[in-house]
């Protein structure tokens, strides 16, 4: 009993930092794309 318990709550940890993690990417992967204009005095 006490093996599947244990069983489920490592899935569920498992589940649950794979979601958090993929909310925590999404939002920094933005910034990839982002350019800024080179001011004129660093030209």
């Amino acid at each position: 009993m006490f093996k599947n318990i244990r069983t489920y709550f490592l899935t569920s940890l498992a589940s649950f930092i794979t979601a958090i993690a993929f909310i925590g990417v999404s939002p920094q992967s933005i910034w990839i794309f982002y350019e800024p204009d080179i001011p004129e005095a660093l030209k």
